[in-house]
Formats: structure tokens, C-alpha cells, sequence
């Protein structure tokens, strides 16, 4: 036979049981906001020193490419799988171009202050001197020329016309992020060709001629009619601490909600028990 105070000590259990698998779940998400906190926080300081990198970088006398690469070379850094975009990008060199025009790429789906369109390349072949002025070598280099507006239709292609450059330019080098779901180089038959993602691998293939593992974007060209974009960083260290703030703020809330919860329970049943 079931009486009142056995219906009111399952009552209490069963709000008991309910209680404690709170705390448990509780805990789980506190731990789990603390952490996603901690790894913001910890990717913040990476890209923070990585700015401050690219600061001292940007106040360096450039070298001759084929001095930088020599550098890089001593790294182990001459394979194009190896190549860090933080150890590279920004380094400041000093490019001398075989001839000064060649192929034009358009990489698609860029965007501009809100404006969509493309970044233009241009494959050239540069010099490769030592640092004694010695020629060791000729490769091909790719070459960004700056950002175009893209046509309301997509058929429509930029009218680059004719573009050449001047044969000795200074500037900066860089790599871009691999996307991880997109990598194809997804070259397109038109004028200028078109294409998906800066694959340089694959650009090799096309073109059968090997091509640098990196970009250069001078630095030295005067009333360029193409606006240079400079984007080393997908995301600011600012933005990792910011979110790193957020996860802390919110587990600090969820840590103050179940403490009162907790007192407020255990308050009603001291109430209960004296009853």
C-alpha cells in the first residue's frame, strides 16, 4: 500500500536524483566553455606574436628572392608542403622578372569592402641571383596584381587589357590557407583564365614548368590602377580574444546559475526537513 509519506520521500528523491544529474551536466558544460576559452586565448597570443612578426618584417630591408630562398632552404622550408604561411609570409624581397608579362589568372569569389570580384596573378618568370649578383637559377613566380570588380553577370569577365609590369619590383611575400573542402585548382578555358583556388601545385602541372610555392605582391608599382590587398591573417588576434572572453563570460553565468539554483534547493529542503 502506497501512503502520503512514502509518495512524498519518492518525490524527494526523484527531485534529488534530478538535481545531481544537473550538477553533472553542469560541470561537463563549465569544463567545456573553459576550454573552448583557454584555446581562443592560447590562438590569440599565436596570432598576436605572428602580427608582431609581421610589424618587424615590414621594417626590413628587402634581399634578393633568390637570397630569401636560400634562407628558406636552410629551414628545410624548400618544399611547397613544408612552407608555414608564418614563417614566410611578409618576408620582403626584391624580384627581377625575365619578361614582364605572361599568363593572367583571375582567383574567383573576393571580396573587397564588401565588393565582390577577383584577385588578378600574372605567372612570370623572375631571376634567381646569390648574393653576389651571380644568376643560379630561373623559375616561374606568380605575381598579384590587386583586386578587380567582378560583373553583375558572371559570364562577364573582367577587360584587363594589356597589363605589364616593370622588371624590377620590391615587395612582400606570402602564402595562402589551404580550404580543406575546396583545393581544386578548377582552371577555367577563358580569357584571362579563371580559377577557383590558388592550387600552385597544380598550376605546375598545367603549365609543366615548376612555379614558386609562394606569391609575390610588390610593393614598388606607382598609380597602379588595381588595389593591393594584404590579408597575412584570416582573423585578428583581437577576434580570438574577444572569443576567448565570450566562453569565460559564459561559463562564469552558467556557474553563478547553478550555485543559486543549488542554494535555493538545498535552502527548501532544510525548510522541508524541519517540517
Amino acid at each position: 500500500m502506497i501512503t502520503p509519506n512514502r509518495l512524498i520521500d519518492d518525490e524527494h528523491k526523484f527531485r534529488s536524483k534530478g538535481f545531481w544529474i544537473a550538477v553533472v551536466l553542469t560541470v561537463v558544460s563549465v569544463g567545456a566553455l573553459i576550454k573552448l576559452g583557454l584555446w581562443q586565448l592560447d590562438r590569440g597570443n599565436e596570432k598576436l606574436r605572428y602580427e608582431q612578426q609581421l610589424v618587424e618584417r615590414a621594417q626590413l630591408s628587402s634581399q634578393p628572392l633568390g637570397v630569401v630562398i636560400s634562407e628558406l632552404r636552410e629551414l628545410d622550408l624548400s618544399g611547397q608542403e613544408s612552407l608555414n604561411p608564418q614563417t614566410l609570409n611578409g618576408l620582403k624581397a626584391d624580384v627581377e622578372l625575365v619578361n614582364t608579362s605572361g599568363l593572367m589568372l583571375l582567383l574567383d569569389n573576393q571580396i573587397n569592402q564588401g565588393t565582390v570580384g577577383y584577385v588578378i596573378y600574372m605567372l612570370g618568370k623572375v631571376r634567381l641571383d646569390d648574393e653576389n649578383n651571380v644568376l643560379v637559377a630561373e623559375k616561374q613566380l606568380l605575381i598579384d596584381l590587386g583586386f578587380v570588380a567582378a560583373s553583375n553577370d558572371r559570364r562577364e569577365l573582367p577587360q584587363l587589357g594589356s597589363i605589364t609590369v616593370p622588371t624590377k619590383m620590391s615587395g612582400r611575400l606570402y602564402t595562402r590557407s589551404v580550404n580543406p573542402l575546396s583545393h581544386e585548382l578548377g582552371l577555367e578555358n577563358t580569357t584571362p583564365n579563371r580559377i577557383q583556388n590558388l592550387n600552385i601545385a597544380a598550376l605546375s602541372q598545367y603549365t609543366g614548368q615548376e612555379v614558386l610555392p609562394f606569391v609575390f605582391q610588390p610593393q614598388s608599382l606607382d598609380s597602379w590602377p588595381y588595389e593591393l590587398l594584404w590579408r597575412p591573417t584570416a582573423m585578428k588576434s583581437e577576434k580570438h580574444f574577444g572569443y576567448s572572453f565570450q566562453w569565460f563570460v559564459m561559463a562564469a553565468v552558467l556557474l553563478f546559475l547553478m550555485l543559486l539554483i543549488g542554494f535555493r534547493y538545498f535552502k527548501k529542503n532544510s525548510h522541508m526537513n524541519k517540517k
